[in-house]
């Protein structure tokens, strides 16, 4: 089969002839329709997370059952499906429902073992999901990773009806919380610096799109707000500007979620008797969050068989023969999400 070898940090992908994968009792063979180019996968080409090489990358794949392992159980061949890395479901974080942060996490498919960017690709029985009736194919790519993020994100939350939550970045992450929060009965407010991003999420639904190179955004959220401030801010994009906008977007017990891995240290005030940083008076809540739970994705897929949400809208769709070309163009950062179809 055809797959995209990464070998070198910085150095392009090399498209190669590999053998496809043997099937083990416990696992399941997929033929990959899409998969998406994650943020992190940019960062594993880039050099800033290592992982072992020469490897098959992508952790975001959708696709079709190609064949089953015979202890593999509740799949048919052809089946539609999306692939989620779940935890060891033996480590205590398993044990206790937070499997999200097994201690194994970190060595799944497109991570230590063979992933996506390939014609197939085999995962444990596991890590199959079977999409909903009415969901496209390819959606399986953009859920797997961002929709569930963001779902476990606003869970974590505790978004309830009525709360206004900010969302600083409207790319792939972005795009699906502006649409789940909706679903959620929040109000949303999106902030991004492109032309081309506001008018996407003015079209998917946002109640308010700020344009922070034309808007001081803290500034506008509290006139919005009564000056009180949002009652959760999502930071998606994984910028120190952004993580310290969010943290002073919110109101006094307001909550700052950290989605998008903010690489890089912030400077915090803790001094009381101010409303900014997290500052002692505001008693706000900061919390970080790490891919979904296996809870989380289950009640997802029950979502998604009833809301409606666009998936294809600042879609860009790259050949697997032209992955490096597609990388470039996450790099850009233009569009909502790059999938890359074998």
């Amino acid at each position: 089969m055809k797959a995209a070898v990464f070998y070198t940090p910085n150095q392009p992908f090399k498209i190669e002839e590999v053998k496809e994968p043997d099937v083990m009792p416990d696992e399941v063979l997929v033929k990959i329709g899409t998969c998406g180019i994650c943020h992190g996968d940019l960062q594993r080409f880039e050099g800033e997370i290592k992982v072992p090489t020469p490897i098959i990358l992508g952790h975001e794949p959708a696709g079709t059952v190609a064949k089953l392992g015979r202890e593999a159980k509740g799949f048919r061949e052809g089946d539609n499906v999306l692939l989620f890395a779940v935890g060891c479901g033996e480590c205590y974080y398993c044990k206790i429902g937070k499997d999200n942060v097994c201690d194994k996490i970190a060595k799944g498919f497109g991570l230590e073992r063979p992933g996506a960017y390939a014609e197939y690709t085999k995962v444990y029985a596991r890590e199959v999901f079977r999409l909903p009736a009415g969901i496209p194919p390819e959606a399986g790519s953009v859920v797997t990773a961002s929709t569930g993020t963001v779902f476990h994100a606003i869970r974590l939350a505790n978004i309830t009806a009525g709360d206004t939550a900010v969302v600083y970045g409207a790319g792939c992450l972005g795009t699906q919380m502006l649409q789940l929060l909706k679903v959620f009965g929040a109000r949303v407010i999106v902030v991004d610096i492109l032309k081309e991003k506001i008018e996407l999420v003015k079209k998917l639904g946002a109640d308010v799109a700020i344009n922070s190179r034309e808007v001081e955004p803290v500034r506008e959220i509290k006139a919005l707000t009564e000056a009180r401030g949002a009652d959760v801010a999502f930071e998606v994009i994984g910028l120190p500007q952004t993580m310290l906008q969010a943290i002073n977007s919110v109101r006094r017990g307001g909550k700052i979620v950290d989605v998008g891995s903010v690489m890089e240290p912030i400077p915090l005030k803790m001094m009381p008797f101010i409303d900014e940083g997290l500052s002692l008076s505001k008693e706000v809540t900061l919390m970080s969050v790490s891919h979904c739970s296996k809870a989380d994705m289950t009640k997802l897929m029950e979502v998604l068989s009833i809301a409606k949400i666009d998936f294809e809208s600042g879609t860009v769709k790259v050949p697997l023969d032209e992955i490096n070309r597609g990388f470039e163009v996450k790099r850009e950062g233009k569009c909502a999400r790059v999938l890359i179809t074998p």
